[in-house]
């Protein structure tokens, strides 16, 4: 079984999906994506209003990250019917075959198509340093920022995707084999979190762990890390509503909800 996650992107100037236009989208997934063939779906939408609070943003930017599908299929190539329902509302995407951990797991996951996951998910699209390489990224975030952002950020869950490949729009595998350079993004980090004061307010963002320091130098921390291995001029994060449609790792009726 194979995780492969679409991202995708639009022009800053387009609006943002209604909550109908997204449960709508939803409920085409499930009516076109059979369970025994896509056992697992979760869609991700950015909630643009609460992305730009805590960005902090007074213009408007030229390319948004909207949105990641991620679905569970036998093989990572059999998804030109997935790529074709994505590229209907976001043509702006591309899909990887990705290398799920899941780190930290927390709370029920209620399945519906209609209700998001409790809480907000901080979903970060990870591009590596030019002067490194893919995997010296992978290994850095492993143990180095992973376990920094475990203990400073209050999320709930954390979610690494690690790129295997690039699934081109065609539904057709590339070779197998090391990332190479020009492929769009390294990684997918998620992030649970249980409110959205948790994300919004960055004394508790940066404040799970003030025993030995505070959370203006947790921040700072975190900032001066992330400079060592990601390049800051296109990574990018937005808080995202979650739908999980599918769950993979629950004995629950496919759909419900």
């Amino acid at each position: 079984m194979e995780k492969v996650v679409f991202v995708a992107h639009q022009p800053g100037d387009i609006p943002a999906l209604s909550p109908a236009d997204v449960v709508q989208f939803n409920h085409r997934l499930l009516g076109e994506l059979p369970a025994d063939r896509c056992p697992g779906i979760a869609v991700r939408v950015e909630d643009r209003e609460t992305t730009d609070r805590w960005q902090r943003r007074s213009e408007p930017v030229t390319r948004r990250f909207v949105a990641a599908l991620s679905v569970w299929v036998e093989a990572g190539e059999d998804t030109g019917d997935v790529a074709a329902l994505v590229a209907d509302v976001w043509p702006d995407h591309v899909a990887a075959v990705v290398t799920e951990a899941v780190v930290r797991w927390g709370g029920s996951r209620p399945v519906s198509a209609t209700r998001p996951q409790p809480g907000h998910t901080v979903a970060a699209l990870l591009y590596r340093l030019p002067s490194l390489t893919h995997d010296q990224l992978v290994r850095h975030w492993i143990d180095v920022h992973q376990p920094m952002s475990l203990r400073i950020h209050p999320a709930r869950t954390y979610v690494r995707n690690v790129v295997a490949r690039v699934v081109p729009a065609t539904g057709r595998p590339t070779p197998d084999g090391p990332l190479v350079e020009g492929e769009p993004f390294d990684a997918l980090s998620e992030e649970g979190f249980a409110s959205l004061e948790d994300v919004l307010d960055p004394a508790r963002f940066f404040g799970g762990d003030v025993t030995e320091a505070t959370w203006q130098q947790n921040a700072s921390t975190i900032g001066d890390d992330i400079r060592l291995f990601l390049d800051g001029t296109r990574t990018v994060a937005a808080v995202m509503d979650e739908y999980l449609l599918r769950d993979l790792r629950s004995s629950r009726p496919p759909g419900a909800g």
